[in-house]
């Protein structure tokens, strides 16, 4: 069996109270021995909680680099900056599971270059079992050399050789509260919309209009988002506030 050690990749933009909090389960994975971190000019206390991750095993690195509207950029130049072939990629909000880390502290890695697992969404302090996040699958972990990050908001790994995927599970604290919630999805549609543009995307008045809708009754009805209470709702009436923001900048862009 293989075992290789793993870089982990950060992308950080005032996340103190994250880290602070959600970052204790480092000591449990001694597999990682070095973490980069591309931080977006947080104003907080950020960068000083994350160095409190260092220790004799372990290494952090911590760039300072503007996002420019292009998450997949931060995770490529994070990329470069990695000693180990292999990476573990999550958020500052993302903490995996104890059946995760055992599992990543033991993974043989030398039958597959690329591992997914499920992220179990906690929205508004509710854990979401249905709707927009349901049964979402990530890949996670990865040989560096086998494949690339794309999509400049929600950027993914795009492998070019073999996957394993898991059920193990990421555990999302996604937004205590609905303030900086809704500031994100201002954020990230105006990145969405852009994204179209440069691509050539033109979009109508219908699809302005049936877009959203649409994704409200998908994630709502069809994806059972009503069994997941007032949270439920309110995940998918944001989804669907997501998806008019995206057209209606769109459009706005397109007459500039």
């Amino acid at each position: 069996m293989q075992i290789n050690p793993l870089s982990l990749l950060l992308l950080t933009h005032n996340e103190q109270e994250n880290i602070k909090k959600y970052w204790t389960w480092l000591d449990s994975c001694p597999r990682i021995n070095e973490i980069i971190v591309i931080d977006d000019n947080s104003t907080d206390d950020t960068q000083k909680e994350l160095k409190k991750l260092e220790n004799s095993h372990r290494q952090i690195k911590i760039f300072k680099r503007d996002l420019a509207g292009d998450f997949a950029q931060q995770r490529i130049f994070g990329l470069s900056e990695t000693t180990n072939n292999w990476v573990l990629w999550l958020d500052a909000d993302e903490v995996p599971s104890s059946e995760l880390i055992e599992y990543i502290n033991n993974i043989d890695t030398s039958q597959h270059n690329a591992f997914s697992f499920k992220r179990s969404d906690i929205f508004l302090g509710k854990e979401l079992k249905h709707g927009e996040t349901a049964d979402s699958r990530f890949i996670r972990l990865f040989n560096k050399n086998f494949g690339l990050f794309e999509g400049k908001v929600h950027e993914t790994w795009i492998p070019t050789s073999s996957v394993l995927s898991t059920n193990h599970i990421i555990n999302h604290y996604s937004h205590p509260s609905l303030y900086p919630f809704i500031q994100k999805i201002n954020f990230y549609s105006d990145i969405r919309a852009k994204e179209l543009l440069s691509q050539g995307v033109k979009v109508s008045l219908l699809e302005i209009i049936i877009y959203p809708f649409a994704k409200f009754i998908t994630d709502y009805i069809f994806k059972l988002g009503f069994l997941d209470s007032t949270p439920g709702i309110i995940m998918a009436l944001s989804m669907s506030l997501h998806s008019f923001l995206v057209r209606a900048k769109l459009w706005h862009l397109h007459q500039h």
